[in-house]
């Protein structure tokens, strides 16, 4: 995960402090204070693969969102198309005490009054830990569904990632830089990749293993190099950028006629409003390897 990094190792400044700093420092200085006070060092640019079907309105618009609109939508993870991502065990290790503490928590959050919650109290408490794992892992599922997440791929010369994530490479791949807008993009932490489910105790650690929890996937898909912006309660909301975040547009190698004319058609709009035209790079096919090789302005 990413971590603040102080002058002094016996400095703690909180995150959010150093990204207000950062933003009032001119764009150069932004990037070099940033990646000096961050560790493990970020990568430079984020990348993410979609598909454009000039002839599905919907598809077109939802392009527009992030080139005209700059604005990302937030997904729920319960449309994601692996089924075990985010997924966790749970365990049931603390005391009575504690225990009461949780489930008066989740009752308060749930609307419930005081005498309520008191009168539910000592069944609840009194549940075996299996039937306590069943009730952590409801309540994992409401904060799952509810969470909204925005993934990145690392690497737009993936063969994979264009032929899964852009229409066997005919759709696109948006470039995003992280210091041209910290507040959207230096959020975006990377995705660990294990056998195992994270392990979790639904009593005393669910708050802090949230993130984690959410930020692990198989190794199968290792070859993503996926970072992710997790909005705890924000599924299916849209979250804005500043328009010069995004820095460029690579049209993949298979790209149609009409693909390409879509996105002119975009970036058209985009200056409409005043907004920077972002590089366009166009993918081709290497000549004698497995390889992609990404050329600036193909027009």
């Amino acid at each position: 995960m990413i971590k603040r990094q102080a002058e002094d190792p016996g400095e703690d400044i909180p995150f959010e402090t150093i990204l207000d700093y950062a933003k009032r420092l001119s764009y150069w200085r932004r990037r070099i204070f940033l990646w000096k006070r961050t560790s493990p060092r970020p990568s430079r640019f984020l990348y993410k693969f979609r598909s454009l079907d000039p002839s599905n309105p919907t598809s077109v618009d939802r392009i527009r969102d992030v080139i005209v609109r700059s604005r990302l939508w937030l997904s729920s993870p319960v449309d994601f198309n692996d089924p075990f991502d985010m997924s966790a065990k749970f365990i049931v290790d603390a005391t009575a005490q504690e225990k009461r503490k949780r489930i008066r928590e989740i009752l308060r959050r749930q609307g419930q009054k005081w005498k309520q919650i008191e009168k539910e109290l000592p069944r609840l408490v009194s549940k075996t830990d299996a039937e306590m794992s069943l009730i952590a892992q409801t309540t994992w599922q409401n904060e799952v569904e509810a969470t909204g997440i925005y993934s990145f791929g690392g690497d737009p010369r993936s063969i994979l990632m264009w032929s899964h994530y852009s229409s066997n490479h005919e759709g696109l791949c948006l470039q995003f830089e992280r210091s041209a807008d910290p507040d959207a993009f230096f959020h975006a932490i990377p995705v660990e990749y294990n056998d195992n489910f994270p392990v979790v105790n639904w009593v005393t650690e669910f708050s802090k293993g949230l993130i984690p929890a959410m930020l692990r996937k198989h190794v199968g898909w290792r070859y993503e190099r996926e970072n992710r912006l997790v909005h705890i309660r924000q599924a299916r909301k849209y979250i804005p950028f500043k328009p010069n975040a995004l820095k460029g547009v690579i049209i993949g190698c298979e790209a149609k006629e009409g693909t390409i004319e879509a996105l002119m058609g975009l970036l058209k709009e985009r200056l409409s409003y005043g907004y920077k035209e972002p590089r366009i790079y166009r993918a081709l096919k290497h000549e004698t390897r497995y390889k992609l090789q990404i050329w600036q302005n193909p027009r």
